[in-house]
């Protein structure tokens, strides 16, 4: 599942510019679309099989997926907010409705962790088991196949446009994933006798679940408080910066981050010796160059050594 997730969307972004804020817009809605109609075909099959063969595990299972749904409806809406243009009131546009919609999904992970222990402990403590069926069990293995599936597809969107927000989506797939294993342990386990099982996985698995969510809700509060930029962004710039001659020096790099809008602003030192209009053209070039690469507005400013 990994290799065939990473080749698909190795394939959607090869030769395109992944800086540019309408590609990352383009692969927001791709993998959005994905996930809904994925999680919308699991949570039918899974609710027509549970009624089927009378699995309280399956009906369950289900309603796990169908809240899935709701996760990528956020990351939708994230980035169709997030490529709206600046206006008076966010002059730098409102690309960190992204880092939002990823801490609303973090936020959500936390509760499907939570949900897991609360259920594992009603399994334990009420006797409350699974019926197991080689048919429920089938269809189970097909779920946690497409859900890795959307998981891997999901991370490698997330790293290749650097987006935190389709990162917390492919970690959602993934609690759906576990959330299956416990109901694929569940009917093993009626069959072996000892239908307890999943409950003592459940508490594991949902305290690995609220672990991630924290940790992703960290990593979204940290950027919309405005965190350090990425050390790539930083060296692709510096190096943009130094292929210009008569820059002596580079320093005092500011990168503000608005998710797929960058502001920027550079000091580079110049001959002092040199006429004003000389230098100045040097950072109109050097605007102009890292703006075009890396999609963001750069401002130069001249110190005369």
């Amino acid at each position: 599942m990994r290799h065939i997730a990473n080749r698909l969307a190795h394939k959607l972004t090869a030769q395109k510019d992944l800086y540019k804020p309408e590609e990352r817009y383009r692969i927001g809605l791709i993998e959005s679309w994905v996930s809904i109609v994925g999680n919308i075909l699991l949570t039918a099959l899974k609710v027509i099989f549970g009624l089927l063969t009378n699995s309280i595990a399956l009906i369950a299972d289900a309603a796990h997926s169908a809240s899935d749904i709701l996760s990528s409806l956020v990351v939708l809406i994230g980035f169709f907010l997030a490529k709206k243009k600046p206006d008076q009131e966010h002059p730098h546009g409102h690309g960190r409705t992204e880092y939002l919609a990823s801490l609303i999904i973090a936020v959500m992970l936390i509760g499907a962790g939570i949900a897991f222990a609360y259920s594992s402990y009603i399994r334990l403590v009420g006797g409350i088991f699974a019926n197991p069926s080689i048919a429920s069990i089938i269809l189970i293995l097909f779920a946690i196949l497409i859900k890795e599936f959307m998981y891997f597809f999901s991370v490698k969107l997330g790293a290749l446009i650097k987006s935190e927000a389709l990162t917390a989506d492919a970690w959602h797939h993934r609690s759906d994933s576990f959330s299956s294993v416990l109901v694929l342990v569940a009917l093993v386990g009626g069959f072996l006798g000892m239908p307890a099982l999943d409950a003592y996985f459940g508490f594991a698995v949902s305290l690995f679940i609220v672990y991630t969510g924290i940790k992703i809700a960290g990593k979204s509060c940290s950027l919309l408080l405005g965190s350090a930029p990425m050390e790539e962004l930083k060296n692709g710039i510096t190096s943009c910066v130094k292929e210009f001659e008569g820059v002596i020096d580079i320093h005092d790099l500011e990168i503000h981050d608005y998710g797929s809008w960058k502001v920027v602003t550079i000091h580079i030192g110049v001959n002092g010796r040199q006429s004003l209009n000389e230098a100045h053209e040097i950072a109109n070039q050097i605007e102009d160059c890292v703006n075009a690469r890396f999609h963001c507005n750069t401002i130069v400013h001249l110190d005369p050594q």
